[in-house]
């Protein structure tokens, strides 16, 4: 049977697109993440998925489509990738699942969403906003988007910066343990 005769199994397609490192958050994948908007596998074994960035105009799309595409290559049957990045519907930090939200917690980012005294340890993990929407700040400044401090589940920090490593955090202090971390931006 020939590589482009072969059925492609969609869920080891998924499971792979899914699997992919975000290239900034090695701890994360694009699936934790939420960044797949859609995945298509056709007869011919073309596979067609729909990302959706983290941010606009995210620095590292490029290396994120070269690792789907080698991704994909691997899955039996696979003949063709093709990668494209949406920006409608946009991608917004609720997206990001549970288990994204506690290795970003682990990895010393703060993800929105988070409430004080849902972790073992105090900190924060996996809470949701009220009405699972998100709450988009009026300001962008020290009091706005208070966020817990993902190493001792502290809520007195503050946002040293709006602006972080990449578009899509911002740099903030614990007051309470005197450590510097990252946060995910809400739009």
């Amino acid at each position: 049977m020939t590589r482009a005769a072969m059925r492609v199994d969609p869920d080891a397609v998924r499971r792979a697109v899914e699997s992919v490192a975000d290239p900034e958050l090695p701890a994360v994948t694009i699936g934790m993440l939420g960044m797949v908007h859609d995945v298509e596998v056709a007869d011919d074994g073309t596979v067609r998925v729909e990302l959706l960035p983290t941010f606009s105009g995210c620095p590292a799309t490029e290396m994120i489509e070269r690792d789907v595409v080698t991704a994909l290559h691997a899955v039996a049957g696979v003949v063709d990738v093709r990668v494209r990045f949406r920006y409608d519907p946009p991608w917004t930090p609720d997206r990001i699942d549970a288990t994204g939200r506690e290795r970003l917690r682990e990895f010393g980012i703060a993800p929105p969403g988070f409430s004080p005294g849902a972790h073992p340890s105090g900190g924060p993990t996996g809470a949701t906003r009220p009405e699972g929407r998100p709450t988009l700040p009026l300001a962008i400044g020290p009091d706005s988007d208070p966020r817990p401090c993902p190493y001792c589940g502290s809520d007195t920090t503050v946002r040293e910066s709006n602006f972080g490593p990449t578009p899509c955090r911002d740099l903030r202090f614990c007051e309470s343990c005197q450590q510097p971390f990252e946060a995910f931006k809400t739009f």
